[in-house]
């Protein structure tokens, strides 16, 4: 299952003097990301560098930018970060403030794929839940019933509207859909 972050995340630490600030949050278009990552340059603009990467299932893109640290250093260990991990539609960008001392390149790749995880784990990474919504009808006498199924079975009731009928809206996650289905004292219908 994929992962999705629910919250942005914030990691700061401190390597040989050189400060990395990483930052990362969800995003659903490439354009989100290239706004997140001009607005950070903005509030950023005495750093040395503002390194990045992003992906996004809508667009169906992935990028990374070592910005100006030397190839392969920056931008590909903060993706890989995320592509171990399977989180999905995100964008992370780690700035530096460069503190007077040379990291090397595997100095940089630590220190970038620190901020990165770091930033990361405070976003909290969660599996992304695939659910129907769904408008189900049932008479007053089996609604204590339907009511005791959809508890055991997990199904989340949104909303119950009482009129000559029960009408409910649920949700029903891939896992529950089975079950759902084979209720046979209620109908029910995709919204």
């Amino acid at each position: 299952m994929p992962l999705i972050l629910p919250k942005a995340g914030y990691f700061e630490y401190e390597e040989k003097r050189s400060k990395f600030l990483g930052f990362c949050t969800a995003i659903s278009t490439e354009q989100e990301a290239r706004s997140l990552i001009s607005e950070i340059r903005n509030t950023h603009t005495r750093a040395n560098h503002n390194v990045f990467a992003y992906a996004t299932l809508k667009d169906n893109i992935t990028r990374f930018s070592d910005d100006g640290e030397p190839s392969g250093t920056a931008g590909m260990p903060i993706l890989n970060v995320f592509q171990k991990s399977g989180v999905i539609n995100y964008v992370c960008v780690v700035t530096r403030y460069f503190g007077g001392t040379l990291l090397g390149a595997g100095g940089l790749v630590r220190a970038y794929t620190k901020a990165a995880k770091g930033a990361m784990d405070e976003a909290s990474p969660t599996e992304l839940i695939i659910a129907t919504l769904y408008q189900v009808i049932c008479v007053y006498s089996h609604f204590d019933k339907l009511k005791y199924n959809f508890d055991k079975w997990g199904i989340e009731i949104l909303e119950i509207i009482y009129t000559d009928i029960c009408t409910l809206m649920v949700r029903v996650t891939e896992t529950q859909e089975m079950v759902f289905r084979s209720g046979d004292f209620y109908s029910f219908q995709e919204l």
